[in-house]
């Protein structure tokens, strides 16, 4: 069906949802004109880190992609991967920006450190990033496993980085109160990367391990033989998923998740849940570790109690249990994951305010200490890489306009075409899928587990694309005919419908088309109308 194709000014779901702001259906046609440079390029204009977001984005404009209308959504992280593999870095680079004299110290080289960073440098201003490590990439290198995010992704980002004038200097502890007048602004960024301790009897036992600790040990390769070994991991978020999955391919032969969540409440992502199913890890959901047994000075196993309920009625985290009601999980290696908390030892001033574990913040990031501004976990607590990335671009935003700066980070003379817009592949057209490892084997490595599209694939995944940010249709309801029953906004995810406030002559409230912008032409709202009361027309146009 031929459709208008006029820019609209609606924000299409994905890239609303993208809390970057990515202009997703723009770097997605590159990729259908087989542009996967220009698609980078598209990436690149909003975060700079689109190779470790390729891999290990949460993505959430996937959830809200119009394609779920007609069948399945865009497989969008995975096309965000597709550009940083077959593209290069061929855009040319803005003319050089005048230095502004300001000198900006960030501490922390995790996404939302570099990512303010980059951003400073490229405006202007001299940037410094401290680590205690020797590495650039804090969590992203040291701690999320291999599988889930290649090294290599990472390395590729931070080339680029560095290109664009950042100076890192790791491997040295800063105090805060050290740099305070050699800088004229500074960042914390130093993320979450304590493990949280359960003071629990028996946990001074050999074989109990703590969830990042663990984590870091595995990316550093060290000797951690768990062949033949039954592992038991304490949590029920990312870190607890990861630490199981980590377990098996270190050859433990049963590995459980135990977690005071019921399956479908916690907080690890469902795909990540999935996945650690997939690979033979049960999850013994509901219970709460009320101490571990040893044998000798070795673990034996963990006595849990069952978890009622884990919150209170105030919404606050209160677990209660029925202590009537225990189970005994036999265990060699137990692993806590309950948690991270930030290092904040090193701000040694009382102008810095914390509440409990982290950093306190005004608006613009500002702590209490003048020009000293903090973002990422160690002011939100546990999030996402893209999440940090976004509060890096504030950050810099924040700390150019204390510098008098405007805050404008993004460079408009950068903005990539997307090219010609296709017609998108017939509905039933499903989600292609990648090579994805045999679980049935044993998972020995680290390689990746959904290794990515060869160019073809990629292609054709991108053609399933409704282009909802340039194809319009008008969607019109007959107030006459309509009456109330709401079938409409049941089948369309898109926010077209609401309802009217005004009574028709037959007292019904009808539906009303309040935008029709957002419809991508699915037709279910015409289909499944009983009363014949919308209409779609191809075009913008509904006189």
């Amino acid at each position: 069906m031929k459709v208008s194709t006029t820019r609209k000014t609606t924000v299409p779901p994905c890239r609303e949802d993208c809390p970057a702001g990515i202009d997703v259906p723009r770097y997605i046609r590159c990729i259908q004109n087989k542009d996967f440079s220009g698609s980078l390029a598209v990436i690149r204009e909003k975060i700079p880190f689109p190779a470790v977001c390729g891999y290990a984005c949460v993505h959430p404009c996937e959830i809200r992609c119009a394609r779920v209308q007609v069948d399945e959504a865009m497989a969008i992280r995975m096309l965000k991967q597709a550009a940083c593999e077959y593209g290069t870095y061929v855009t040319p680079a803005p003319e050089a920006t005048p230095p502004s004299g300001h000198r900006v110290a960030v501490i922390g080289s995790g996404p939302a450190g570099l990512t303010a960073a980059y951003y400073l440098a490229r405006i202007g201003h001299g940037v410094e990033v401290f680590d205690k490590n020797q590495r650039a990439g804090g969590m992203m290198r040291y701690a999320i496993p291999e599988y889930r995010l290649p090294g290599q992704a990472l390395d590729d980002d931070l080339r680029f980085i560095r290109q664009s004038g950042v100076i890192f200097t790791g491997g040295k502890i800063i105090r805060l109160a050290d740099i305070l007048d050699k800088y004229d602004a500074i960042l914390i960024a130093t993320g979450n990367q304590l493990s949280k301790r359960l003071a629990i009897e028996g946990s001074e036992l050999s074989g109990v391990l703590w969830g990042l600790d663990f984590l870091r040990s595995v990316k550093a390769n060290e000797k951690l033989s768990l062949n033949k070994r039954r592992v038991c991991v304490i949590g029920g978020g990312n870190v607890a998923v990861d630490a199981a999955l980590s377990a098996g391919r270190l050859g433990a032969k049963e590995v459980r998740i135990i977690c005071l969540e019921k399956q479908e409440a916690m907080p690890a992502y469902p795909w990540e849940i999935a996945q650690a199913l997939e690979e033979g890890i049960t999850i013994e959901d509901g219970w709460g570790p009320k101490a571990i047994r040893g044998k000798e000075s070795s673990v034996a196993g963990i006595e849990c109690v069952r978890c009622i309920s884990v919150f209170d009625d105030n919404h606050r985290f209160n677990p209660s249990y029925d202590l009537s009601a225990t189970h005994f999980f036999g265990a060699d290696t137990v692993i806590f994951a309950i948690g991270q908390a930030p290092d904040i030892d090193f701000i040694d001033t009382r102008d810095v305010k914390t509440h409990g574990d982290l950093i306190e913040v005004d608006a613009d990031l500002m702590t209490g200490a003048r020009g000293v501004f903090a973002a990422g976990e160690a002011v939100t607590g546990p999030s996402s890489i893209i999440d940090a990335i976004v509060q890096g671009r504030q950050a810099a935003a924040s700390i150019d306009r204390y510098l008098g700066g405007t805050g404008s980070i993004d460079l408009p003379e950068e903005e990539y075409p997307g090219g010609k817009v296709h017609e998108p592949a017939p509905r039933g057209t499903c989600r292609h899928k990648s090579f994805v490892i045999d679980h049935v084997q044993p998972l020995a490595g680290f390689d990746p587990v959904e290794p990515g599209y060869d160019q073809e694939t990629a292609v054709e995944e991108a053609l399933r694309c409704l282009a909802c940010d340039v194809r319009q249709f008008t969607v019109l309801v007959d107030p006459l005919l309509c009456k109330e029953c709401g079938y409409c906004k049941e089948v369309c995810t898109l926010n077209v419908f609401a309802s009217s406030d005004a009574f028709n002559p037959s007292g019904y409230k009808p539906v009303i088309a309040k935008d029709s912008d957002r419809c991508v032409g699915c037709l279910k709202c015409l289909y499944i109308c009983p009363d014949f009361a919308v209409s779609i027309r191809n075009g913008g146009n509904s006189n």
